[in-house]
């Protein structure tokens, strides 16, 4: 038999996260569970009228007010995630908090999150959104919207896995499983395969199951599933029914040999699973498979290569229903001692009894349940049991523990859950304790670094405060290696970063308590490598969130509810407080309307910046085309962008209505600084709301100016020269001669070298051109797309730049949809005539990302982008930034290695404006 601890099949449980009734996190739920606690409660009247149950229904006979609900299922940290408000509005919370648990086990597991750290797969179930029918299509505002994209995303379960990829830029698989109650735990199945090929290197895997309302309590059917006195009493004479219950677990899995080389706290080690399908070998679609069951549990037990009498705890399925618990323990009997086993002593239990049913949730609750008994070697109580079912087989070889089995002097060596889904998909998983870990435990001299990293300098005080209280306890706090080891490997680097230098654990203590007082202690920029031999991971409070409410009220709800079923609407920006409104004139107040409507938040601020609040460039676009609509005026979407916030915006209409502003030059300022601005063409949509964040995150100070395309398409020019001639027109205009800066992203690029070129025919100096991921002339080389090959091509091209923008007619006839057409006529047109006599660089996006079947579908070849350097006498200086061709804009990490690339390539010239003109300095190009 093959040695248990080395296999190559071994996965280690290394991270675990989760919401449950009655508990916020694992460790309550084990609490609760070793405490006897059945969190399935009664609902009171003011709860079940919230959940706009009629006072007659409630207490008519057979209605059972009971059931397992989660606090606080309305509140999510939009800001953290980049979710607008609006769309944190439109999200079913089981998403939300599915996100955050992710989040949070990654944490708990001590692996950043990212490209860095290599491939990490996300495997994931969720049930029916029922946020969406009853609350989101329940309300005036959003009735009818069941098939627009922010709604779809937002609430179909194909997206939960992808968001959590897209979120916290995993590169894994994301797949969304979906086999009902078994769909979490066919998740992990899942994903220990896909580590076992070595497809990821490590994996997320769970489930999430929230029905809204939670505390409405259901009728009693005769026959049904559903307990008559909403009491789950699993293996028991009295079982009659399960109750619903509502959470989410996580669990965070890699090969074992990866995870004791990296010092991981591992929970348990999965030691081998199965799949498979009642097929039709039963008496109906719903109705359990006891020959599937059984064929399920031998398949898992052999994968394993584990002894069958070393298991001494069986996590059942356990639904407690008169029929289903005994045909499950007869089929776990027969498939055991065909094994061998289990156990002489072999305890079994059902979690369902303390929370209720998860649906797709509830095998990740049992397996986390069983790695926590691993790995503190206890088994807790089966609660509700008092005497077996007489349907049961006497002699089964498995027990139900009525106290807390704890096993210091009988070690609890493996374990199984088992998972059955309704339809006949089932699952059961074998685990075994964690092996020693390979890290000595004790301390390694020296100096080491001490990582703490945050949001911003808020959050960054509160994490060291949070740190220090948990850290408190001498006894029982890590050393110094261990805890500076995990929040070196094991914590995201934001943009609030400080460095400690520490040997003691009373040095860390005091640079705490420096940084949670807003002292500058440390430094900036942590190593690039762990200094000395690796520690062992910890646990440690992770990054503090700021969670706020975020649901959408159905209109015909009673008045008085509660959070769970409407909580109030968000208020305000998270930076800025609202202020008084009416003192500032009509058109103020009604564009705060305009922008309160599209993010979905109340109070706005006249001052709140649009980008700040969570407006992304689509949003843009329907904001600024209904003023223009609203004001009879022409606003520019680039004007909007350069404005910003309600109070200029509503200046600007103001003087654009009465007459006494003047007319756009088409130039926007994106950042006012000292010296000769650098010059930034839009991409082929038109407008330049994708430099916003990268504006917003540059610490140079060389001015910025955005050029804007023409208002009316059918008046712009017929070929990119001609554009380029007219947006030179309108630089000189403001600056007659040179030395010019130009750059652009993508099409703004080729737009900027073409300029370049012509100012150069005119014997004018062009000291910087700067490329964003621009594709070389070589890449539109080919036959122009006819009109209907474009169309077909336009929504990929959408997908592909925002993840919830409008759908492709909204921009046909707000006009976009003939700019992007336009525009890449042009590129299909165009090859330049002459060779630059100059430098360049090239901020180049070193992923592929999703743009190959848009590229294809756009008749573009694909050549290596620095073949740019066949178009130079000079020379090309590539800078590679993270991301692919569109989501190098991405706000987070991309968006911040963006504009560290982008400041590098201009710091010559913060140096030169900063000395004064005429000096010489070196150029960046």
């Amino acid at each position: 038999m093959p040695d248990s601890r080395t296999s190559g099949s071994a996965i280690a449980i290394v991270g675990m996260a989760g919401r449950f009734p009655g508990a916020r996190d694992t460790t309550e739920l084990w609490e609760g569970l070793m405490a006897g606690k059945e969190s399935v409660r009664r609902f009171e009247d003011d709860e079940l009228a919230a959940a706009g149950v009629p006072a007659e229904q409630a207490d008519a006979d057979g209605y059972v007010r009971r059931g397992a609900d989660i606090a606080d299922a309305d509140l999510f940290d939009a800001r953290f995630f980049d979710v607008t408000q609006r769309d944190a509005k439109l999200m079913d919370p089981q998403h939300r908090i599915f996100l955050t648990c992710a989040w949070r086990a990654m944490e708990d597991a001590g692996t950043a999150p990212g490209p860095d750290y290599g491939p990490v797969g996300v495997f994931a179930g969720t049930s029916l959104s029922t946020y969406l029918l009853s609350n989101v299509l329940a309300s005036k505002e959003f009735a009818g919207t069941a098939l627009s994209y922010p709604v779809l995303l937002g609430n179909d379960k194909d997206f939960l896995a992808t968001r959590v990829s897209y979120k916290l830029n995993l590169n894994g698989p994301g797949l969304s499983v979906q086999t009902a109650c078994s769909s979490s735990l066919t998740a992990v199945h899942l994903a220990c395969a896909a580590l076992e090929r070595g497809e990821i290197k490590a994996a997320l895997a769970g489930g999430v199951s929230i029905t809204v309302p939670q505390t409405g309590g259901y009728r009693y059917q005769q026959g049904g599933i559903l307990s008559p006195d909403g009491h789950c009493r699993p293996f028991d004479a009295d079982a009659a029914g399960t109750v619903k219950g509502n959470g989410c677990g996580v669990v965070v899995l890699k090969r074992l040999a990866d995870a004791l080389a990296e010092g991981d706290r591992i929970y348990a080690v999965i030691r081998g699973t199965a799949v498979n399908n009642d097929g039709s070998d039963k008496v109906g679609f719903t109705a359990p498979g006891p020959n599937g069951q059984q064929s399920v549990i031998r398949a898992a037990l052999e994968a394993s290569a584990l002894d069958a009498a070393d298991i001494g705890y069986v996590e059942a399925h356990g639904t407690g229903t008169a029929v289903g618990d005994p045909l499950e323990l007869m089929s776990l009997a027969a498939a055991y001692r065909a094994a061998g086993g289990p156990a002489p002593d072999c305890r079994i239990g059902s979690v369902k009894a303390n929370v209720g049913h998860l649906d797709a949730a509830a095998g990740i609750t049992g397996l986390i349940k069983t790695a926590l008994a691993l790995h503190r070697q206890a088994v807790p109580a089966q609660i509700n049991f008092d005497r077996p079912s007489p349907h049961t087989d006497r002699t089964l070889p498995f027990t139900v523990p009525t106290e807390p089995v704890h096993c210091a002097d009988t070690p609890l060596v493996a374990a199984a859950v088992s998972s059955f889904g309704l339809g006949g998909t089932n699952v059961h998983c074998v685990l075994e304790a964690a092996p020693a870990p390979t890290v000595p435990a004790d301390e390694e001299a020296g100096v080491h670094p001490l990582v703490l990293s945050a949001r911003d300098d808020e959050a960054l005080r509160t994490a060291a405060t949070e740190l220090l209280h948990h850290l408190a306890d001498d006894a029982a706090a890590p050393t110094v290696r261990d805890l500076a080891y995990t929040l070196f490997t094991g914590r995201a680097r934001m943009a609030a970063t400080r460095v400690l230098h520490v040997t003691t654990l009373q040095e860390v203590r005091a640079g705490l308590r420096a940084v949670a007082a807003g002292a500058a202690a440390g430094e900036e920029q942590p190593p690039a490598r762990w200094p000395g031999a690796p520690g062992r991971k910890v646990s440690l409070p992770g990054h503090p969130l700021h969670e706020e409410s975020h649901w959408i009220r159905p209109d015909l709800e009673p008045a008085g509810t509660a959070r769970d079923s409407a909580p109030p609407i968000p208020a305000g920006s998270p930076r800025t407080p609202a202020s008084g409104r009416g003192a500032t004139g009509r058109t103020l107040s009604r564009v705060l309307s305009v922008l309160e409507q599209h993010l979905a938040m109340a109070d706005i601020a006249p001052g709140d910046d649009f980008h700040d609040l969570g407006g992304d460039s689509m949003l843009a676009v329907e904001v600024t085309t209904c003023l223009c609509e609203e004001f009879g005026v022409d606003l520019g979407h680039d004007e909007f962008t350069e404005l910003r916030t309600a109070e200029r915006i509503a200046e600007r209409l103001d003087a654009l209505v009465t007459g006494t502003g003047t007319p756009s030059d088409g130039l926007v300022s994106l950042r006012e600084g000292t010296g000769r601005p650098l010059y930034l063409i839009h991409p082929a949509g038109g407008t330049n709301f994708v430099y916003t964040g990268l504006v917003a995150h540059s610490r140079s100070a060389v001015p910025l100016t955005a050029l804007s395309f023409p208002a009316d398409v059918s008046t712009a020019p017929s070929s990119l020269r001609g554009l380029a001639a007219l947006y030179l027109e309108r630089i000189r205009a403001r600056q007659p001669h040179g030395p010019y800066r130009l750059g652009g992203y993508s099409f703004g690029g080729n737009v900027a070298y073409e300029m370049a070129l012509q100012l150069q025919a005119a014997g004018e100096e062009v000291e910087a051109l700067v490329m964003l991921d621009s594709y070389p002339p070589e890449t539109y080389v080919g036959r122009h797309l006819s009109d209907e090959e474009f169309s077909d091509a336009f929504p990929l091209l959408l997908d592909a730049v925002a993840e919830d923008g409008p759908d492709v007619q909204e921009l046909r006839a707000k006009g976009f949809y003939q700019i992007w057409k336009h525009n890449y006529d042009l590129l299909k047109a165009h090859y330049p005539d002459q060779r630059f006599r100059g430098d360049a660089v090239l901020l180049r996006a070193e992923e592929a990302g999703n743009t190959l079947r848009l590229d294809t579908a756009l008749r573009m070849n694909l050549v290596d982008k620095t073949l740019w350097q066949a178009h130079l006498s000079g020379h090309l200086t590539e800078r590679k930034v993270l991301g692919d061709h569109f989501s190098m804009f991405a706000e987070g990490e991309p968006v911040r290695a963006l504009a560290a690339a982008f400041d590098e390539t201009l710091s010559a010239f913060d140096r030169a404006d900063a000395a004064g003109a005429g000096q010489e300095v070196n150029r960046p190009c």
